[in-house]
């Protein structure tokens, strides 16, 4: 009942915003930047609004959603706007923006104006586990909600951006989407590691963990979790990878000396560690604002069901899956594609992670990496920023 509830406010705002519609106009040249409900500066968005404003600078009036102004780095404090995800503010310029970049989605209780442009990012490339109404933890209530939802916000996405033709195959279908808003641009996030500078690279390396007081010369291990269960119910799991045995298999296959960045999810149930109090191995990356530059600088990446697995593999370096709540994982949520087509290999105790990294193999992992690519079909090629830009300067009339 909760959710035909919410269903019916949701039909009841959309039409009381279409009368301040009335009284609230479209501003030109005016761009609206949201990624994970404005609890971070970073993902697509991030890249996408950088090059616009490296470009053309204050030419666009540009809108940031963060619920903590002081994410927003302190270049743009002064020509860059900021509105907390749901208040008064957000929803004004939600309303009156030209052009929304968004990587989750976009609001159901406000109905699309014609002349705004929406696109949606996405947050995650590749096809792994389940989400949206896929997921099989939803009871039938939550996946007739989400259907309806779907329904009511059809039509309002003028380009989803797509890592791959599986990606875009799944995701059509679970979202209502006309494949044709779908385009095979790969994700902006991830073009810096087609341009990827050796010089760069270990000036970034050097400032990271000159930051956090890391030796810049050890094997960086990022281990990277993704969260358990969903919404109000998301939680974190334990750093258990981040073990003596681990640590001493790491050092014998790659002679060097290991540090583990550790990197929880951000998610509601999210308390802070200070890991590097018990060991002086492991150090916490949590509240790192942007993932890719610890892809970029890791030597070896340890995660489970996360899609940074596809980020990862775009630098060719080595990954290892640890999976010990596999079966529940798979009970709840469920998989896309078949675990044995993932690009690196996975296991479900410390053990076998161990017996992972002792047996890693350099051919083997570029042979896994081109086979996964190959069967989901990447649009990974690196101008997947710039694609985005041509589309947002044609709508603004820049071109």
């Amino acid at each position: 009942m909760k959710y035909r509830i919410k269903y019916c406010v949701i039909l009841m705002a959309r039409v009381v915003f279409r009368i301040f519609y009335l009284f609230i106009p479209v501003k030109r040249n005016s761009i609206l930047f949201c990624s994970f409900s404005g609890m971070q500066y970073t993902c697509n968005p991030k890249y996408i609004f950088e090059s616009l404003y490296s470009r053309f600078g204050r030419r666009y009036e540009y809108v940031w959603v963060l619920d903590n102004r002081e994410k927003l780095p302190c270049e743009f404090r002064g020509s860059v706007k900021t509105a907390k995800f749901r208040s008064v503010k957000y929803i004004y310029h939600m309303m009156r923006s030209e052009v929304i970049v968004d990587n989750v989605g976009f609001e159901s209780f406000l109905p699309k104006r014609s002349e705004q442009l929406l696109i949606n990012t996405w947050h995650g490339g590749g096809a792994y586990k389940k989400v949206s109404a896929d997921m099989k933890m939803h009871s039938e209530g939550v996946k007739w909600y989400i259907r309806r939802v779907r329904e009511l916000s059809e039509g309002t996405t003028d380009f989803f951006l797509s890592s791959s033709r599986t990606f875009t195959d799944i995701t059509s279908d679970d979202f209502f989407m006309d494949r044709n808003c779908f385009i095979p641009t790969g994700m902006p996030r991830n073009d810096r590691f087609f341009s990827s500078d050796a010089g760069k690279n270990l000036a970034l390396r050097q400032r990271i963990c000159g930051q956090y007081h890391v030796a810049s010369d050890s094997l960086l291990v990022l281990y990277a979790p993704t969260f358990r269960n969903y919404g109000a119910n998301m939680r974190n799991i334990s750093r258990d990878a981040c073990c003596p045995c681990v640590e001493n298999v790491l050092e014998a296959t790659f002679g060097r000396k290991v540090t583990f960045l550790y990197r929880r999810h951000i998610c509601r149930n999210d308390t802070a560690t200070h890991p590097r109090s018990e060991n002086p191995d492991i150090v916490d990356f949590t509240h790192y604002p942007d993932m890719q530059d610890l892809l970029e600088i890791a030597d070896v990446l340890i995660t489970d069901y996360s899609s940074s697995i596809w980020d990862f593999a775009l630098t060719g370096k080595p990954c290892f899956l640890y999976m010990p709540d596999l079966a529940e994982y798979r009970y709840d949520r469920g998989f896309y594609t078949p675990l044995d087509k993932w690009p690196f290999p996975y296991t479900e105790s410390i053990d076998g992670l161990c017996g992972l990294i002792a047996s890693y193999n350099v051919e083997e992992n570029a042979r896994r990496i081109s086979a996964h690519q190959k069967l989901l079909g990447s649009y990974e090629h690196g101008h997947a920023t710039s694609r985005v830009v041509e589309i947002i300067e044609k709508h603004t009339g820049r071109t």
